[in-house]
């Protein structure tokens, strides 16, 4: 019923946590994971798979010698081309379900309509990855939420006010993020899958894929409460030298503005409420 896509580059102690999770899920509800290696240069995750091959109907695929090692749509667009079930679900490296998830899911898909064309995702919990070692259910829920560079030093979701009233908020695409996406694969295919431009860069991919899957098929956002998921601090595939505040310096930013009408506008509003410090949008 289930494939998931998860883009990998290094971070092997994170995944390892991502795939103990799926290891949770109910053996009863069909799915697979698709792991697909960006050109590691650190860790072998040969040695991951070998681990949880048996347990889980787990693939792992390499990526060919990449012009840039950030390449989290090529990464997609292969699991697109070679998922065996109908509906995907794009999860990053670093982040942990709840054993509850897939049944969370499965029921909400197979009580409203299974061929509902919708676009769903949910809230994330920020944690350190040390706090939960070694992995179980019981330290993840006894880990205290803490604040993190990649939600603008905030503890609680940026999201969820606007996820608690998707129905009406204005661009609702701009709350998909890759690391807790699920839709349709027949959906995703008719929008054009993933835009391989935005590679090499940071970030947007996954909002010009929800902006182009909702507005090309009529996908429904759907915010699903019960759905949400742990995403680890310490370990993560991002560039380390990242500027969050300066826009300007990212060709991706400039790339869903000019695709998406009054995005930037949409942001800048939202990114003024979430911080004191000066944001740069545009080239000086």
């Amino acid at each position: 019923m289930f494939s998931f896509v998860i883009p990998c580059y290094n971070g092997k102690a994170a995944l390892n946590n991502t795939l103990q999770s799926l290891f949770w899920q109910e053996k009863s509800i069909p799915f697979e994971i698709i792991l697909v290696d960006n050109n590691s240069s650190q860790d072998n995750l040969d040695d991951l798979y070998e681990a949880y091959k048996d347990k889980l109907n787990l693939y792992l695929i390499k990526q060919p010698k990449l012009k840039t090692t950030y390449a989290l749509s090529r990464s997609r667009n292969l699991g697109l081309k070679l998922s065996q079930y109908p509906w995907m679900i794009t999860l990053d490296s670093d982040i942990i379900l709840p054993p509850h998830y897939l049944t969370n899911l499965s029921t909400y898909i197979n009580t409203t309509n299974r061929e509902q064309n919708v676009l769903l995702t949910a809230e994330r919990i920020f944690i350190s990855r040390t706090d939960i070692e070694p992995l179980t259910w019981d330290k993840l829920t006894e880990a205290v939420p803490i604040a993190s560079s990649s939600n603008y030093n905030r503890i609680e979701d940026r999201r969820l006010p606007y996820l608690k009233k998707l129905a009406t908020t204005p661009h609702p695409w701009a709350f998909f993020h890759g690391c807790n996406t699920i839709f349709q694969i027949q959906s995703a295919i008719a929008a054009g899958g993933f835009d391989e431009e935005y590679d090499g860069h940071w970030g947007y991919e996954d909002i010009d894929f929800a902006y182009r899957i909702i507005t090309r098929t009529d996908c429904k956002p759907v915010y699903l409460p019960s759905i949400y998921c742990y995403h680890q601090e310490e370990e993560h595939s991002a560039p380390t030298n990242l500027d969050r505040f300066d826009k300007s310096k990212n060709p991706n930013w400039k790339r869903i503005c000019d695709h998406i009408p009054g995005f930037k506008e949409f942001k800048r509003q939202q990114y003024q409420s979430l911080t004191c410090q000066e944001l740069k949008l545009d080239e000086s």
